[in-house]
């Protein structure tokens, strides 16, 4: 698919890395987080392909390919953000 060149390149260290396919290949993760990591993996192993095509591979969308590299150059993390809204009645 033709495309712009995504702007922000996927660098992961060893450990990073590790981590990164463990929980893409996770059974027992988050689903959010699976997508997460398969899109940075995705992205660390074809430097190539475009945010369209790392949508198309990883069965989401490319706003989503965009917010988790952009998101993982910044914090260098895959965890949510805090969310607004009322406190939680009940403890975990």
């Amino acid at each position: 698919m033709p495309g712009p060149k995504p702007k922000h390149e996927i660098e992961l260290k060893t450990e990073e890395e590790r981590k990164l396919r463990k929980t893409a290949n996770s059974r027992t993760a988050a689903h959010g987080e699976v997508v997460r990591a398969q899109i940075l993996v995705t992205a660390y192993d074809h430097p190539e392909w475009t945010n369209q095509q790392i949508a198309q591979y990883a069965r989401c969308t490319d706003r989503t390919v965009r917010k988790w590299r952009q998101r993982w150059v910044e914090k260098r993390s895959i965890e949510d953000l805090p969310r607004s809204g009322a406190p939680r009645r009940f403890s975990p």
